[in-house]
């Protein structure tokens, strides 16, 4: 329940199709930690960027792949994503869109 606001948003996730979604429709994806809701993820967007007004969030669980290797099986650690859809000009965390 003490959890910083700082911890929400660990990093963006950039990938071709997030990256196309940022430019059409002004949707950013970050990697959140797994205890986060969507008010938190609201409260540290708007920390981050107060010029924009935050329209929707989604969330949805990221589950690891079990991937084989010389020693055994691996899977990675779950974690989830989130969706930040906003009306306002682009952001500057992603500055290749």
């Amino acid at each position: 329940m003490g959890h910083a606001v700082e911890e929400v948003l660990k990093r963006p996730i950039i990938t071709e199709k997030s990256c196309v979604q940022a430019s059409e429709s002004s949707k950013f994806t970050f990697e959140i930690p797994s205890w986060a809701t969507k008010n938190h993820v609201k409260e540290a967007f708007a920390k981050y960027f107060p010029d924009h007004k935050i329209l929707k969030v989604n969330i949805s669980k990221i589950f690891g792949k079990s991937k084989r290797t010389a020693k055994g099986r691996t899977t990675p650690v779950d974690g989830k994503k989130t969706i930040v859809t906003v009306d306002g000009p682009h952001i500057e965390y992603f500055p290749e869109v």
